[in-house]
């Protein structure tokens, strides 16, 4: 199971590796609900996705990634939920964003996503899983749609204090936006939800092509942020050898991938960088059958 900010994704494989049932649903209430009520939402799916399959019994193992389980407590209260919810299955709860590694066949691969926003998990010491970003377009998300046009907005009006405003991104920016003026951009940031706006953030890469040197420096930095976040989790204790990445961003613009590849190589000639070929669900997959062996649980831990 896949449990995101606007959708959950469930997948039941047999043993064999077949699936029985893909299928998603609204997530609907979610952020400040209660542990209990998350759970209980969980497992009324689960057994509808069971019944869907025509399983004769709950599933042997069930792995979840679920949004807003951030510390190793948090997910371990929710495993316990959910294992008094199916006491004849093995249950483990980890946070959403690790399941993007969990794709992965590398044992120890990390997951980078770069979508609205940005966020690295990688397994860490003693089998926890280490999360790095993620703290929204306000103080972080750089390398993500939103931080990307955060920061543009913020060049651009450097660019301005400078004395200069004819950089193609001053001008596409405050197209885009709709400003009289690109003095009036900061406040269309507060206008309307950061999902709303930052999907200007192809704005950028459009100059970046068409040769705007503030483009290019924000593309760079943004860059070289994700694969800082990659840097803070090795710091950490993580044993990465390869860098999956996901999110719209960093899937459908080729120049931000080529700028982290070459970072991430600088930080480590040994890393690699590919692209998330299947949706993040078979790392719940990937987790329950794990989860065969007992010696694998494991849990997740935030920190930058």
């Amino acid at each position: 199971m896949d449990v995101g900010g606007s959708k959950i994704h469930i997948r039941i494989e047999d043993s064999a590796g077949q699936a029985r049932m893909d299928a998603q649903w609204p997530t609907g209430r979610w952020g400040g609900e209660s542990y209990a009520f998350k759970a209980a939402r969980m497992a009324e799916l689960i057994a509808l996705a069971a019944g869907q399959a025509g399983l004769a019994a709950p599933p042997r193992a069930i792995g979840i990634g679920a949004h807003g389980c951030d510390t190793p407590d948090e997910c371990a209260r929710m495993t316990a939920l959910m294992a008094g919810h199916f006491p004849d299955s093995a249950c483990q709860v980890v946070n959403d964003q690790a399941l993007v590694a969990l794709c992965a066949s590398q044992p120890h691969a990390a997951g980078l996503i770069a979508g609205t926003g940005s966020v690295a998990a990688a397994l860490g010491p003693e089998d926890h899983w280490l999360l790095a970003g993620g703290w929204g377009w306000l103080v972080g998300d750089e390398g993500g749609a939103s931080g990307l046009v955060r920061e543009g907005i913020r060049a651009v009006l450097t660019d301005w204090d400078r004395g200069r405003s004819d950089d193609p991104l001053a001008i596409a920016l405050t197209r885009a936006f709709g400003a009289d003026h690109l003095l009036d951009l900061p406040s269309q940031l507060l206008s309307q939800p950061g999902s709303v706006w930052s999907r200007h953030a192809s704005v950028i890469f459009e100059c970046l092509q068409a040769g705007s040197p503030l483009a290019a420096g924000v593309v760079d930095a943004a860059a070289e942020s994700l694969a800082e976040l990659i840097a803070r989790l090795c710091r950490r204790g993580a044993r990465i050898d390869c860098v999956v990445a996901a999110g719209g961003v960093i899937r459908h613009q080729p120049p931000l991938f080529d700028r982290l590849a070459a970072r991430l190589r600088k930080h480590d000639p040994r890393l690699s960088l590919l692209l998330l070929a299947c949706p993040p669900v078979m790392g719940g997959v990937a987790l329950a059958r794990r989860l065969v062996a007992p010696s694998l649980v494991r849990s997740v831990s935030r920190g930058a």
